[in-house]
């Protein structure tokens, strides 16, 4: 789901190729996984992945992000290389976008609907990358300082603004739902302050940033390769881990969580990973905080009308509705989480 339009049609594209890289477009395909513009481009030299970074990113984040996939390729972790200009640069701006070109590597990726043979594999794949990566230098994010700075005043004037741009908008067949979400929310965040505990004394390791099943190159049964690591931070590894596995496809079609079959992914994520007991009692605490603050979706819808505002629509309504199941279930996640050690 691309949130922003594509600056490129046929031509243009075909002109900066050329121009850039040397390579003599034939057709462009545009991939509908992501929220970035990217394209599958065939070329006389072979097949590529074009990607057209959002506005907010800079050549300074694009080359740290090429810097890191050469350094996983040299620990020999699969993630797809960047392929250098003619005059050597990692990547280039053009009309105010940074554009990429990397190896196009064959196979499948989905949405929240992983098959459930793959999540072993995924937690593998997690649990090797911040083995692999634990000492490199990553600047943190949702860390103990982040958490302690983060105002409930401030979230409610957030939640209070777009309550006031829902007000607007009474005859749109979302409003009921998502009204009841924005008072959810509201009321949650004001018992956070007690959360913040949590981010205390676990594991914070540098890692992909937004580890998802999209992200995931997959065969039928196994995944070939991790992409996309523009948000590569420094974060807490039980974020991570639960948003990957849940982003995966838990609770799809409305479904419980199945707590057993989470702690088995935990499970073989350690198997590559250390996690302290207090990584594990935090987990399901240090996961709701972000996800109780979160607006992604909602502000697309009603305040910058995003093109794709339906999809992340739909998005936001299935994270509010996981918001729920796992705070209703957080003490019972994080018991069975703590008999794995």
């Amino acid at each position: 789901m691309a949130i922003e339009k594509s600056i490129f049609d046929h031509d243009k594209m075909q002109m900066l190729l050329l121009q850039e890289y040397g390579f003599h477009l034939i057709e462009n395909q545009h991939l509908p996984l992501g929220t970035a513009n990217c394209y599958k481009i065939s070329c006389e030299e072979g097949a590529y992945f074009f990607k057209e970074y959002q506005k907010e990113f800079t050549i300074q984040d694009v080359k740290r992000e090429a810097e890191l996939v050469e350094y996983l390729n040299s620990k020999d972790f699969p993630a797809a290389r960047f392929i250098k200009t003619i005059n050597g640069n990692s990547c280039i701006l053009f009309e105010g976008h940074v554009i990429s070109v990397q190896e196009y590597l064959e196979g499948k990726s989905y949405l929240n609907d992983l098959p459930h043979k793959l999540l072993k594999d995924s937690a593998k794949y997690l649990g090797i990358l911040h083995s692999v990566l634990k000492d490199y230098p990553m600047e943190s994010s949702l860390d103990e300082k982040w958490a302690e700075s983060i105002s409930v005043d401030a979230v409610n004037k957030k939640y209070d603004r777009l309550l006031e741009a829902l007000e607007k908008e009474k005859a749109d067949p979302n409003y009921s739902r998502i009204k009841e979400d924005f008072l959810f929310k509201k009321e949650l965040f004001s018992h956070i302050e007690d959360m913040k505990r949590f981010f205390k004394e676990i594991t914070y390791t540098p890692s992909h940033g937004d580890y998802t099943a999209c992200q995931l190159l997959c065969a039928e049964d196994h995944v070939k390769a991790v992409i996309d690591f523009a948000s590569a931070a420094k974060l807490p590894a039980v974020w991570e881990i639960m948003r990957s596995y849940i982003q995966a496809g838990a609770c799809r079609n409305g479904e419980a969580l199945d707590i057993g079959d989470f702690a088995q992914y935990v499970m073989e994520y350690m198997k590559y990973a250390p996690l302290s007991k207090r990584d594990l009692e935090a987990m399901p605490y240090v996961y709701l905080f972000q996800l109780f603050r979160s607006a992604y979706g909602y502000e697309e819808y009603l305040i910058t009308k995003t093109e794709n505002r339906d999809a992340l629509l739909e998005f936001a309504f299935w994270r509010t509705d996981i918001c729920r199941k796992i705070y209703r279930n957080a003490d019972a996640i994080s018991r069975e989480l703590l008999q794995l050690v």
